[in-house]
């Protein structure tokens, strides 16, 4: 028999084989709740780089860095609400803010408004009423070195789709700068729809196709992937995609991806958006990304230089205010409300109360006589039923009386105004 004794062991003893399990389990990945982007693209694509200097890059969060010849390229931005498209958008132009590289933004929804608070930013909002010189535009953009943002939450979207033609084309016509210029376009679905070609729709894919030879670039904004022009997303070259669920989004950004990569690949980076969530991105950049199998995955988590405008309203429940007395319009009027409130709730009938009612409920024994007193009295009689029920056979006799003289009377003249009419016709 053994000398070993289960007495001699300590209960802590268990404790650390528990500790060491859990730590186990953790670094064989086992772990609560669903996986974040990053573990759900399996590949190890994204790993932090250092070794650039910032100064020369663009860049929009720890993992995401391009060289400043990104001015002049074609990129897509994608995701479902509140993914972070927009937020990804801003710092893009803060960031060519801040090295002294021009921008225009087409902001259909007032999300970017706060941008113009920087240094070298201005601001137009144009209304319904008002038009735009676009040679003037054209020409301040090019002697100010000032990026614009135009805010085109005030005019229709035909008027909209009208002024973004006049720029495409008028910029095209003109050498801007030669440090690069880019053009963001804020729900491009609408400027360049898959279906349908409004008036837009050739300027910017001319200005996606020949912009690059003159230092413009482009950034198409857009919820919805599978509703923007093939024509152009087949010109971008960066796809900076959110969150994104709808299968016919997924499909085009497949269709779009396809090129040069193999299809592994791509697949796992159509499963990985969906796991993302607000803030997180899947960026696809070949000639950015070539050591790093094009794909980059992180999160856009630049410090903001602006406020963000392009917020949800703030919904509150009224179940979750605190609790008031209820106040009814009459007393929205009244002095005495707001000078000794009570937590009584206040009806309706109180709106239409004239005088003060401290003293009502001592009266109202009074109240209710004065009342009844007013109120003529009626009272039923057997009698008076009978006698009018007596009545009717006499009252029915009188109407067919009158009924029958009538009906005489009218025969009668039938009869004399025939006669006369007879004679005259002899």
């Amino acid at each position: 028999m053994s000398d070993f004794d289960y007495d001699d062991f300590e209960s802590s003893d268990y404790d650390d084989d528990e500790d060491f399990e859990s730590e186990s389990n953790d670094s064989w990945g086992l772990q609560t709740g669903k996986l974040s982007l990053e573990d759900s693209m399996t590949f190890g694509y994204g790993l932090e780089d250092n070794s650039e200097n910032s100064k020369e890059m663009v860049q929009i969060g720890t993992k995401f860095k391009f060289p400043l010849e990104i001015i002049y390229q074609v990129l897509f931005v994608g995701g479902k609400r509140g993914s972070g498209k927009s937020w990804t958008s801003a710092v893009l132009m803060e960031e060519f803010n801040r090295h002294g590289l021009q921008f225009v933004c087409f902001d259909a929804l007032d999300a970017h408004g706060y941008l113009s608070e920087l240094d070298g930013v201005e601001s137009i909002e144009p209304q319904k009423h008002e038009t735009i010189n676009m040679k003037k535009l054209v020409e301040r953009l090019k002697n100010s070195g000032s990026s614009l943002i135009i805010n085109m939450s005030g005019l229709s979207l035909e008027m909209q789709q009208s002024l973004i033609a006049e720029y495409c084309e008028g910029i095209l016509e003109t050498m801007i700068s030669d440090r690069g210029l880019m053009t963001f376009f804020e729900e491009c679905q609408d400027f360049i729809p898959q279906m349908g070609r409004p008036e837009s729709f050739a300027p910017i894919v001319r200005l996606c196709k020949l912009g690059r030879a003159k230092g413009y670039g482009v950034a198409l904004i857009s919820q919805r992937p599978a509703a923007v022009s093939k024509e152009a997303l087949s010109q971008a070259s960066v796809y900076m995609i959110h969150n994104i669920i709808n299968t016919k989004d997924l499909n085009a950004l497949k269709e779009q991806l396809s090129f040069g990569t193999d299809k592994a690949t791509i697949n796992k980076i159509l499963s990985g958006i969906t796991y993302a969530e607000s803030g997180d991105m899947v960026c696809y950049a070949p000639e950015y990304y070539k050591d790093q199998g094009y794909v980059v995955v992180g999160r856009v988590d630049n410090e903001r230089r602006t406020q963000h405008k392009g917020k949800n309203i703030n919904v509150v429940s009224k179940l979750s205010q605190p609790t008031h007395s209820s106040v009814s319009f009459n007393d929205t009027y009244s002095s005495d409300t707001f000078e000794s409130p009570t937590t009584t709730s206040t009806s309706f009938s109180d709106a239409f109360t004239l005088e003060d009612d401290s003293d009502y409920g001592d009266d109202d024994e009074d109240f209710e006589n004065e009342a009844e007193s007013k109120i003529p009295q009626y009272e039923w009689s057997a009698t008076e039923a009978e006698e009018l029920y007596s009545k009717v056979p006499e009252i029915k006799n009188n109407f067919v009386k009158g009924a029958a003289i009538v009906s005489i009377a009218s025969s009668a003249f039938y009869i004399i105004t025939r006669f006369i009419a007879s004679g005259r016709r002899g």
